[in-house]
């Protein structure tokens, strides 16, 4: 059937006494729907009433649109409402919806470009995100629901991940020494250029980084300066603006020693 059945029009009547202790209850309408056919249909009604101490008058028949049942696959779709709070954003290469399909059976002339669509309230999803059930709605082309529809499983479970946005900060850029200079001699300084580099990732993976590592500089028996070009190792998931820095090390003579040969 195309539409709600249409109401039954029923006219009570009885004494002022009668008619203010009538439960409308005590109407019961029966439909005979057994001869119907695809188009446009008389319905035979019968209105039965249990209270003896009032007359009913009443339509005799109803006139209801009915088409076949017909069945179709859809794909299921998210309709986002509002916007995530600020500093956040879906992950939406990771959003899923389990099953992606559901099974629509209605009027076959209403089933043409229906869609099937979850709404989600972006306002009502907080990081990490949701896994949660949600109903599925079907929409016409004009996003309004299309009614005597039945959909099979009438929910899907939506999987949203939810991050912080990604910030840059400026960060120290730090160095490691390895091995020590040839006898007699020592380190005496260390510089390393740029001193900072801009890094961009989640705020709270950038709070807790002090210093951008590098790679080592061995100075094992050296008796000059080493001046090396090393590459600078960001944590995963973090960025930086500069992938080398450049570290000299200053190596000096130890004041009032010689050096055997």
């Amino acid at each position: 059937m195309i539409g709600k059945v249409p109401p039954v029009p029923v006219t009570v009547i009885g004494t002022a006494d009668n008619l203010s202790r009538f439960l409308p209850a005590s109407l019961h309408v029966t439909g005979n729907f057994s001869n119907v056919k695809v188009g446009t249909n008389k319905v035979p009604v019968d209105v039965q009433n249990a209270d003896p101490n009032i007359t009913i008058v009443a339509a005799s028949s109803v006139t209801v649109s009915v088409d076949d049942l017909g069945s179709s696959t859809q794909t299921v779709s998210i309709e986002r409402v509002n916007t995530l709070p600020a500093g956040f954003h879906e992950q939406t290469a990771a959003t899923t919806i389990t099953p992606a399909t559901v099974r629509v059976d209605g009027p076959k002339s209403q089933l043409s470009g229906i869609q099937a669509v979850v709404i989600v309230d972006l306002a009502n999803v907080t990081a990490p995100g949701t896994t949660s059930p949600v109903t599925v709605h079907i929409w016409n082309a004009s996003k309004k629901d299309v009614p005597q529809m039945t959909v099979t499983p009438p929910t899907v479970s939506v999987k949203m991940v939810i991050q912080a946005d990604a910030v840059t900060l400026n960060k120290g850029v730090g160095f490691t020494i390895t091995g020590q200079p040839a006898s007699g001699y020592r380190m005496t300084n260390v510089q390393i250029a740029p001193l900072e580099v801009q890094a961009t990732g989640l705020q709270n993976t950038l709070a807790g980084l002090l210093l951008l590592a590098t790679d080592p500089v061995d100075i094992t028996g050296q008796k000059t300066d080493v001046i090396r070009t090393v590459t600078i190792r960001p944590p995963d998931g973090v960025t930086v603006n500069q992938k080398t820095a450049t570290v000299h090390v200053f190596i000096s003579p130890i004041p009032g020693v010689s050096p055997a040969p």
